[in-house]
């Protein structure tokens, strides 16, 4: 079982640092030779959202939209800015606990991956019963689904390997968290005031 563990957490590794290598690739081709989609992804956040908006019948529901759309924009603008994914680190001032974090990670993943395993089937009963066209389609899903669901079970076996690593310093964690953020909150008062005022009150998206 030793033996098995250490595998896994070896694996689990190897994982997180091929992700961190995509990850900076991603960052790199998005301010460099792909910029162009920067524009379009927010156009398609707005989008998204105007939908929303357009939908909600109460003031109060097309106010919350408006917010977090502001947000999202801006949590996208800081992901360029840091050249990190919101989704792959973890922020000491993330609004969910470490350990929530971790486990909302995971399932996921595990959402995931059953998505992957139904297409894997349906793939497989049109290469089945299907004619010519449709044994190619469902040759595809198989292919597209077989190799999420192997990146969705490497993310699950991460997560898992820190949550393993967080039960042992789950307390200093959180005193740091704490230090942390009260440090942070004495030092940046009146920018988050500031900034805070500025995407409840203005159009104007603050820029990173």
């Amino acid at each position: 079982m030793d033996r098995f563990d250490n595998f896994k957490n070896a694996n689990a590794k190897l994982f997180q640092k091929i992700v961190l290598k995509v990850e900076k690739l991603k960052y790199h081709l998005l301010k460099n030779q792909l910029s162009f989609l920067v524009p379009m992804t927010e156009k398609s956040i707005k989008k998204r959202f105007d939908r929303l908006i357009s939908k909600a019948t109460k003031d109060e529901e097309k106010q919350m939209f408006s917010e977090i759309y502001k947000k999202q924009i801006i949590l996208f603008r800081k992901e360029l800015q840091l050249e990190s994914n919101r989704n792959y680190h973890y922020g000491i001032d993330y609004n969910k606990d470490f350990k929530d974090y971790l486990l909302w990670n995971k399932n996921t993943h595990l959402k995931q991956l059953e998505k992957n395993l139904l297409m894997i089937a349906s793939g497989s009963i049109m290469t089945y019963y299907g004619n010519n066209i449709i044994d190619i389609v469902g040759v595809i899903l198989i292919a597209c689904n077989s190799i999420s669901s192997i990146i969705n079970l490497e993310c699950i076996n991460l997560q898992n390997y820190h949550l393993n690593r967080y039960e042992k310093i789950e307390g200093s964690i959180n005193k740091k968290k704490e230090e942390y953020l009260l440090e942070k909150n004495n030092e940046y008062k009146n920018a988050i005031e500031s900034i805070n005022k500025q995407i409840k009150n203005s159009e104007e998206i603050p820029k990173i």
